[in-house]
């Protein structure tokens, strides 16, 4: 088996045996946000450098919302061997909102890489992170990425290379985001992602897709073809219940609603 994934066996094989799972699938109406992105991408990229992309507008959006449901973005601490009459631990909230976002790489592997700090960016800021990483995944000789991120989990010793990954931009992340709408159009949708320990949760969008939907106009329900993007919540039951993500459902349903607001990130 190829190193990168013997790393994603083990990471996956690990949450799947420790972390109950819970799933929701929400399906927003995303049509309003598309036409405002659509009308944003060609001169973002003329003024910043760098190109608006769905997956980058995407993590600042859900970004958004975390920031009302901290227990999406939060480190579990719960010992091994349950004992019934001592179920103890921890529940740490981040402060930054670390996306772990799996990424098609040139060598044909898929890793999850690091986006820092997605609460506190500007988009023109995440754009930029983006590309940098990137950037530097072309350049990058993955049997010595791999090594030195290994040799970092083992004994805190790392290696950088100047231009190329490096260990801590596969590691740290405190929240896992999968966009397969990137590489697959087809309609259809997460029903379930790994949430990977001591993470809490993982998000899954899938690719936009038309899909009737009841509006009303002038007073009257209608039935239109709408943008919907649908998204798989994931999350560890024992560190919260549906109750807590509500707030991040809300938050995104009002972006959704007055999408003009991302002309100010």
């Amino acid at each position: 088996m190829e190193m990168h994934r013997r790393l994603i066996a083990y990471a996956t094989a690990n949450g799947w045996s420790s972390t109950p799972h819970v799933g929701y699938t929400y399906e927003p109406d995303v049509t309003d946000l598309m036409e405002v992105y659509e009308s944003m991408r060609e001169g973002f990229a003329t003024e910043h450098g760098h190109r608006l992309t769905v997956n980058v507008l995407m993590l600042k959006v859900l970004a958004e919302g975390i920031k009302l449901a901290p227990r999406m973005n939060a480190a579990l601490d719960l010992p091994r061997d349950i004992d019934p009459t001592n179920y103890d631990g921890t529940l740490t909230p981040h402060e930054s909102i670390n996306v772990a976002a799996p990424w098609h790489l040139p060598n044909g592997a898929t890793l999850s890489l690091n986006m820092r700090d997605c609460g506190n960016k500007s988009l023109a800021e995440l754009a930029a992170a983006a590309a940098d990483l990137q950037a530097r995944a072309e350049a990058t000789d993955f049997d010595s990425l791999y090594k030195r991120m290994i040799d970092a989990t083992l004994t805190g010793r790392v290696v950088d290379i100047e231009g190329q990954l490096n260990p801590q931009d596969m590691l740290d992340g405190t929240i896992t985001v999968s966009n397969i709408g990137s590489i697959c159009k087809a309609p259809g949708s997460f029903n379930l992602i790994d949430v990977i320990a001591p993470q809490t949760t993982a998000i899954g969008i899938s690719a936009v897709q038309r899909m009737p939907r009841v509006c009303v106009v002038d007073g009257e329900e209608r039935i239109l073809p709408r943008s919907v993007m649908p998204i798989c919540i994931a999350f560890d039951h024992r560190a919260m219940g549906f109750y807590d993500i509500v707030p991040f459902i809300d938050r995104l349903e009002q972006i959704f609603a007055e999408p003009e607001v991302i002309r100010t990130w």
